[in-house]
């Protein structure tokens, strides 16, 4: 007998470096069709506004929110 498949409650996407937030926005937006009443998380282990010269702040935790804004997506902070 098959069971039928369980439907996380809670998932975390997991990614190396986020930008702007377009790739995790858009994999977040898949899974919350596929499993509308999960809560999608995600984790980056790098932020970063893309190639600049100076780095100032290599390693700075923090936490905020990738949101679709103005036809783009948008990383706050």
């Amino acid at each position: 007998m098959e069971r039928a498949p369980i439907a996380p409650e809670r998932i975390v996407l997991v990614d190396d470096v986020i930008t702007k937030g377009r790739t995790i926005l858009a994999a977040a937006a898949r899974l919350h069709e596929a499993f509308p009443n999960a809560d999608v998380r995600a984790f980056a282990l790098v932020r970063t506004l893309g190639f600049l010269p100076d780095v100032v702040h290599l390693m700075e935790p923090t936490q905020g929110f990738v949101r679709w804004a103005g036809g783009d997506a948008r990383r706050e902070p």
